[in-house]
This record gives C-alpha cells, sequence and structure tokens, in this order.
C-alpha cells in the first residue's frame, strides 16, 4: 500500500515512510491469497534478515543517494510473500527515503497485477517487465511537495517495488528533486542488483512540468475532480496527481482562504477494512450512515514554508475519513483554508460526508 502523499514536512515525510511499512504489514499479514500454493510462501534464506535488504544493499543504496543509511529490515510479515527494506536519509540538501519491498516467490495473480500498474512508463533492459511512476515536483506543486519517483519490476517469480522518495531541500536555493537523474538511478541501482536482462538499459523521462490531463488510475475514478468541485464549491479547475493507490486535486488558490485552496485527495487499500477495527484515533469521530464503518478526524496545521501552499496567517483544517465497505478501506482527506466569509468548519464537514456517502467503492 502506498502511503499518503501529502507532506508538510521533513518530519511528517519520516511518519507517513514508517506507516507505509506499517500498513503494508498489516495489511500483507492477513494470510496468502487463494492464488498462491503452499509452495509460495515457503520461506527465502537471507544473510541480512531481509532478501529484500540482500537485494538492494547498503553499497547499491548509495548509489541513489550517498546519504543512505538503513532504517530498517522490516522483515517478511507473517503469511505474505513480501520482504522489505528501508533506508532514510537526513541531510543539509533535504530529506530522502528509499523503500524496497520484494515479493518473492510471487503468485500469478501477483505477477498479473504488478504488470497493470497504472499511469506506468515502460523500461527497457530490466527482468521482465519495468516501469516508472512519478508525482511530486513534476507536475508543477508549490515549495514543500515530495517527489516520489516509484519503479516497478517482475523477474521471474518476484515481483518488486523500487520506491524513492525526497522531500524539499532545507537550505534556500538547493535544487529540487530530479525525477530524471532518481529514475536513472534506481535503474541502475537493479541492474547492479542483477536484475538486468542483458538487454540495453533505456529508462523513460519523467513527465513534463504542468498539470496531467488524463490517467487511468481507477483510484481517481471514486471521487471525481468535478464531483469534489461541486461539493465544495470550488470555481478553480484541478490539477490530477495520481499515485499507485491514491489521487489528489489541487485546486488553483492555495494561498487565499475559501473553496479554491482545497487539497482533496482519495486512497484505497484492498483488504484494509479490518485496519478501521483497531484502536481508532483518540480525536476520531465515528460517522453512522457513512460506508459500512467510518471515522473521520479534525486536525489544523499553521501554513508557512514547508506545507503545500504559500505561507499564511490562516491554518490548514484537515479532515479526514476512514471508511470500511466490505473488505476495502478508503480514506477521504480535504485539506482547506477555512474562509471567515464562507462555509463554516461545521459545513465544511457535511460537505465531506456527503461526498463520501455517494462514493462506491
Amino acid at each position: 500500500m502506498g502511503s499518503h502523499r501529502i507532506i508538510p514536512s521533513a518530519a511528517g515525510l519520516a511518519q507517513a515512510a514508517a506507516l507505509a511499512l506499517l500498513l503494508t504489514a498489516c495489511a500483507q499479514g492477513a494470510g496468502p491469497s487463494s492464488s498462491q500454493s503452499p509452495a509460495a510462501s515457503a520461506p527465502r534464506s537471507s544473510s541480512s534478515g531481509s532478501p529484500a535488504c540482500d537485494l538492494i544493499t547498503p553499497d547499491i543504496a548509495a548509489k541513489v543517494d550517498p546519504d543512505l543509511g538503513q532504517s530498517g529490515t522490516g522483515g517478511r510479515p507473517p503469511g505474505s510473500p513480501a520482504y522489505l527494506c528501508s533506508y532514510m536519509t537526513k541531510s543539509l540538501k533535504g530529506f530522502g527515503t528509499l523503500s524496497v519491498e520484494l515479493t518473492s516467490p510471487a503468485s500469478p495473480a501477483d505477477i498479473a497485477e504488478a504488470k497493470k500498474t497504472p499511469d506506468c512508463s515502460p523500461v527497457a533492459g530490466i527482468g521482465d517487465f519495468a516501469c516508472f511512476q512519478w508525482s511530486g515536483w513534476f507536475r508543477e506543486e508549490p515549495g514543500g511537495a515530495s517527489a516520489n519517483t516509484i519503479l516497478k519490476a517482475v523477474r521471474g517469480s518476484e515481483s518488486l517495488d523500487l520506491r524513492y522518495l525526497a522531500a524539499p531541500p532545507e537550505m534556500s536555493g538547493a535544487p529540487v528533486p530530479d525525477g530524471n537523474a532518481t529514475a536513472r538511478a534506481l535503474a541502475q541501482a537493479l541492474v547492479d542488483a542483477g536484475w538486468g536482462n542483458g538487454t540495453p538499459l533505456s529508462v523513460p523521462s519523467a513527465p513534463p512540468v504542468g498539470p496531467q490531463a488524463t490517467t487511468n488510475n481507477p483510484v481517481c475514478a471514486l471521487v471525481s475532480a468535478d464531483a469534489v468541485k461541486q461539493a465544495f464549491g470550488a470555481t478553480t479547475q484541478p490539477q490530477i496527481l495520481p499515485g499507485e493507490t491514491n489521487c489528489r486535486y489541487t485546486f488553483g488558490d492555495l494561498g487565499t482562504p475559501g473553496p479554491d485552496s482545497l487539497i482533496f485527495s482519495t486512497e484505497l487499500t484492498p483488504g484494509g477494512a479490518s485496519l478501521l477495527s483497531r484502536q481508532l484515533p483518540p480525536d476520531g469521530q465515528v460517522l453512522d450512515g457513512v460506508a459500512d464503518k467510518a471515522v473521520l478526524v479534525v486536525r489544523s496545521e499553521p501554513t508557512g514554508p514547508k506545507s503545500l501552499r504559500p505561507a499564511g496567517n490562516v491554518p490548514t483544517t484537515i479532515l479526514s475519513i476512514m471508511a470500511a465497505r466490505g473488505q476495502n478501506l478508503a480514506i477521504f482527506t480535504a485539506q482547506i483554508l477555512i474562509s471567515p466569509s464562507g462555509p463554516s468548519l461545521e459545513q465544511t464537514k457535511d460537505q465531506l460526508i456527503t461526498l463520501v456517502k455517494g462514493t462506491n467503492f
């Protein structure tokens, strides 16, 4: 499962990376899929405790970013075919994480799913299949955005998710993350790890700066841009920023209180409904009549140079609904600057709840 992609600070990035690994372990820990044979869950030998760390070793990780240091092996969650490994860097030039998720052996269904990854640009020279996804700086987000470079690959009965997440640099004037350079480094690292297929390595270019006009990511279809715009009364057209398991709509006036200061995101975790049955956030409000079970959390954060919007005096109100329907878990998050002359917090909550009620996932 992917982590939330709305990351206000370096500390938030670290929390998001840790949460991604934790929720991945939880979601996968429910047991092997029905398409797997008993042999598919047999342990694989490892010298480091995680074959993912044996594949992307500290030396190989350093080729992606020389400041990366190992932050956890992650192991292999019980009943899951996936091995985890993570690296983290914190330096004057910025903050970043490298995460490795190796599924070995992968079931035929897992392999087929990896090859259908949405919004993915093919890579030549790696395994049986490889492709890249990007988000963040490459969609012209204002200061404070993160940059995700995600490499998906399949080789034989193994599948891999290798991703580098870069936060904004902390020094003024330092260069922003370079999607092209990161993609080349990740691809070369995987070849150095033995996943090359003998043909020349050819890495696609990161998307051009600017909004993406279309996407085939099914998560973006859960709540359309028009539905979000109508629900909150926005007047500007949103920018679409799709990821692997989430979709974000960023409207056009992020520094001015009102409906056009909205950043709305959806995230879907198939099979993750059980996560909502565990301990709920202490500030969570159970919602009646929303999906099978739903919880609303409302928080406030100051705006500033580390946020996804220009600095200002009005805090960012963050409303998140975690909703379970059947076996699936969806998270709907609205970040907005509440305007004294516009809808109140209670009215904004009602707008979000009404929107989620009409969503089928």
